[in-house]
């Protein structure tokens, strides 16, 4: 009964930017835009041509750095990517592939947009499940492009990301525009000599060992290209497969001169030139575009310094702790606002407030291209939340008082400031200690009684929320709910097993099938019986293996390095793996007959144990999303 605080957060501001039309700007005092677009547009010849609705569900898959990656619960430091799905109705998925310390150019090296079809190849993430984007994108779908921070070279004294993150921009001409100049491949033997000239030689190998995972051959820094020409390649990408292209401008940084945001070396360059480049790109293109630097800009102007603070990430931002109540006690609250904050990242709400940016912005662009690509599901964003918690809770009174000193239309999500009542709530925990203890017979009931419960702390604000002293008690209702329903779990009829230890060979390097299981292997990329021993419990039985089938590596599903399965209907699949490193975890892909990944178990550095539901019969295959792993046991329960 875990309660994820982010659905909390992710309801502030669908009320509060857009209780009415496009009102984010409103809200920060900066003016309005245009409203909602209609079914139909003028197009550029003067012609009225409708806008084609996509009614086909499509995806947004968001390239990017660390200001759009998705972050763990409890750190505080945010970016834009995570939230964005909750300003979509169901019927639009996002897929953030993006990863902080990345470039244009690296993401590109590392695989992560399109395939790198080299032998050499060896290197793995777990955004999208290990796949490239290329491997689950499809005609219709959205690619939203946002890089500049890890591309920006204007400030090359700072050499140590030079030969895996930095790119060019190139001269601009007499007019001012940025030149797309093409790269040309290198040997992943070499480094650029802007690197070699400052770095050491303990630097170098380090550098040598990173860019070998790319294959025989990458995109160096010096390699020809410029920043408009790697954006460019994701905008030709997403066309070829059919896809949306969208340019987003970078996020403003935190550098303030008096009362303004300034550019300059590392800050996207002299008048922000990175942010420009994009900006023509987009023009030159005929691109969607996403000027996300300008609002964030303004945004942070409005604000001011002093509380510009209270949107950005602590130093260091991988702090982690309670979101906000532990970010004001690991610095402290000042006049100045908060101290040890840092000029890059976002917090959770800073974070937040970039999504909704995105989001209306999607939904009032005013200059669309005129060549047929639009953002079609415009429909979808959710300008009337059904349900929404005040975002008061998240952040003490006093802070808020003081933001919305600024930002005035924030009052429009709790006109009042009225608040849950801390004793409202430790009175209903007493309560619940008067219906007993939690056994097979009750456990429903009280699941509710619990549900309800937890709601109406989770609203309360967090100034309040240490007045609760019996929080516990309904913590240990809340666990033993969980215990009876993992007890009363259904038993199955029917189950399937592949076990590691029975396999008949050492080696798989071609097709071969046991146990029911397919297991394909190829003499270049073979999967191995190896000793490694497993215990674990499922299903209140337990299960052992002496051994485990290595991966080997990434899988490629229809080609090699996977296990497939047959299942007659509707059925769970549980899988026993652990990571073949000592340090780091990864990730098992399940894919379906079409060879597109349709879920992800965790494959941590022990034995982890984890399910998914199938819906319907067919063939379904598991395989890694990047490096190597061992899978000892695939378990297949049928309920009917």
């Amino acid at each position: 009964m875990k309660r994820r605080y982010l659905k909390l957060l992710a309801l502030i501001l669908a009320a509060m930017i857009f209780a009415t039309s496009c009102s984010l700007l409103e809200f920060l005092g900066i003016g309005t835009r245009a409203t909602t677009p209609s079914s139909s547009s003028t197009s550029g010849d003067g012609g009225d041509d409708p806008i084609i609705r996509n009614d086909a569900t499509p995806t947004i898959f968001l390239a990017g750095d660390s200001t759009v990656k998705t972050y763990e619960d409890a750190q505080y430091i945010g970016g834009w990517g995570q939230f964005l799905s909750l300003f979509l109705d169901e019927s639009i998925t996002v897929v953030n592939a993006a990863q902080g310390g990345r470039s244009s150019r690296s993401f590109i090296n590392e695989g992560r947009l399109f395939n790198i079809d080299d032998p050499d190849y060896k290197y793995s993430f777990s955004q999208n499940g290990g796949n490239s984007i290329e491997d689950t994108i499809k005609e219709g779908d959205f690619l939203f492009i946002q890089f500049g921070h890890n591309d920006d070279a204007s400030k090359l004294s700072n050499y140590s990301t030079i030969f895996d993150r930095m790119v060019p921009l190139g001269e601009p001409d007499a007019n001012g525009i940025y030149p797309t100049t093409p790269a040309e491949k290198m040997p992943t033997s070499s480094l650029p000599k802007e690197y070699t000239d400052k770095a050491t030689d303990s630097e170098e190998s380090k550098a040598l060992s990173e860019i070998a995972k790319y294959g025989s051959e990458y995109y160096a820094y010096n390699s020809g290209g410029t920043y408009k020409w790697y954006l460019k390649q994701y905008v030709d990408f997403a066309r070829s497969v059919g896809a949306i292209p969208v340019l987003v401008t970078p996020v403003a940084r935190v550098k303030f001169s008096g009362n303004e945001i300034i550019g300059g070396a590392g800050l996207h360059g002299e008048n922000f030139a990175y942010v420009e480049a994009v900006r023509q790109l987009a023009k030159e293109e005929n691109c969607l575009l996403i000027d996300l630097f300008a609002e964030s800009k303004a945004m942070l102007e409005t604000a001011t310094s002093t509380y510009a603070n209270y949107l950005m990430a602590l130093k260091p931002n991988d702090l982690t702790g309670e979101w906000p109540a532990g970010y004001d006690a690991a610095y402290g609250n000042t006049d100045a606002g908060y101290t040890g904050i840092e000029a890059t990242h976002y917090n959770k709400y800073g974070a937040f407030l970039q999504a909704a940016k995105v989001a209306e912005l999607i939904l009032c662009t005013e200059d669309e291209p005129t060549d047929g690509e639009r953002f079609n599901f415009t429909d979808h964003i959710l300008t009337e939340p059904r349900e929404y918690v005040d975002p008061s809770n998240l952040i003490g009174k006093t802070t808020v008082a003081a933001i919305e000193g600024l930002f005035e239309t924030v009052k429009v999500t709790n006109p009042d400031r009225s608040y849950p009542s801390a004793a409202e709530v430790t009175e209903l925990i007493d309560a619940l200690a008067a219906l007993g203890e939690v056994n097979a017979e009750n456990y429903l009931e009280l699941q509710i009684k619990c549900e309800e419960i937890r709601a109406k702390y989770d609203a309360l604000n967090v100034d309040d929320r240490p007045s609760v002293t019996n929080l516990s008690l309904l913590e240990e209702y809340e666990a033993a709910i969980d215990a009876q329903i993992e007890a009363n779990r259904p038993k199955p009829t029917r189950v399937v097993i592949f076990n590691a230890s029975d396999l008949l060979l050492d080696t798989y390097d071609t097709t071969a099938t046991e146990q029911g299981f397919t297991l394909v292997g190829t003499s270049d990329k073979k999967m191995d019986k190896k000793t490694a021993s497993a215990t674990f419990v499922h299903g209140g039985e337990t299960y052992k293996s002496t051994h485990g089938l290595s991966l080997g590596g990434k899988a490629t599903f229809g080609k090699n390095r996977y296990v497939s399965f047959t299942v007659d209907g509707a059925c769970r699949v549980t899988v026993a793996v652990k990571s073949s490193s000592s340090s780091e975890a990864r990730v098992l892909s399940l894919a379906n007959s079409s060879n597109t990944v349709i879920g992800s178990y965790e494959a941590g550095t022990s034995v982890t144990v984890s399910s998914l539901d199938i819906d319907s019969a067919g063939t379904y295959s598991v395989g890694s999303a990047g490096s190597g792993m061992y899978i000892y046991y695939i378990i297949i329960e049928y309920f009917d």
